[in-house]
């Protein structure tokens, strides 16, 4: 069975819409300078089975979309937006993984895929938008879960439609070594098939799997950082994560 977040829908909501009026248009109207850079920055509270909850943190400025632990100094990930790159950094061992767009390769998986939508007329509208609650079925099995909002961060949202269809595609690579009992319905549709169409429905403001992770947003606004923020660390190690990124 999935598990549902527990937390009351009405007040949650009532957070988002008093985050929404904070001024986020500040920053952007002023110029940045040789060192910094205007960016949104978005804060998530996520849960996986076994963890304590963590904070995982969106930076996205016009040409990159930084992916962390809600920490400067840490391993991140950067996702070129025109490039469609995908570049992993491990400070540790000071590894640098790339991942390039591929293309689109259509699988031989076939699922009963169903998504069951209901607005949510009695709570607080966010950004004048009535909240929509959205069920992921595959195969008649509740995969997914979420709540979101139309027209809400839209620039936000491409980005990560994006970033999403470049992650399937790599892992379409290498399907073959996923063991035959692990490709259930909600494996393949939250995975491989359908992996994006929460986002596609508007931004999520949660989101909860049938394997118990949850994702649920805690703040987002306009900042300031120093552009370094953004670039690749110099003099680390790059690798392939397989044969199909290997330059030709």
């Amino acid at each position: 069975m999935i598990r549902i977040l527990t937390l009351d829908i009405k007040q949650f909501l009532l957070l988002i819409v008093f985050l929404l009026a904070l001024p986020l248009s500040t920053l952007s109207a002023e110029t940045s300078t040789n060192n910094d850079l205007v960016m949104t920055e978005i804060i998530f509270e996520e849960v996986e089975p076994g963890l304590e909850p963590f904070k995982s943190r969106l930076l996205l400025s016009k040409k990159m979309l930084r992916l962390d632990d809600d920490d400067d100094q840490g391993d991140y990930i950067l996702y070129d937006r025109e490039a469609h790159e995908i570049h992993s950094f491990n400070h540790e061992d000071k590894s640098h993984l790339m991942m390039k767009p591929l293309p689109v390769e259509v699988l031989d998986f076939e699922i009963d895929f169903k998504v069951e939508s209901k607005p949510l007329t009695d709570a607080p509208k966010v950004n004048a938008v009535v909240p929509v609650q959205h069920q992921f079925f595959a195969d008649k099995k509740l995969c997914k879960k979420s709540l979101n909002v139309k027209g809400l961060l839209p620039d936000l949202t491409q980005v990560l439609i994006d970033y999403e269809q470049v992650i399937v595609e790599q892992s379409k690579q290498t399907l073959w070594q996923i063991p035959a009992d692990v490709r259930s319905s909600c494996y393949m549709s939250n995975n491989y098939l359908y992996a994006s169409d929460y986002l596609k429905v508007g931004f999520p403001l949660f989101v909860t799997d049938d394997l118990g992770r949850q994702k649920k947003l805690l703040s987002f606004r306009q900042i300031k950082k120093d552009r370094s923020i953004m670039q690749q660390p110099v003099g680390y190690n790059l690798y392939y994560p397989n044969a199909s990124n290997l330059p030709k």
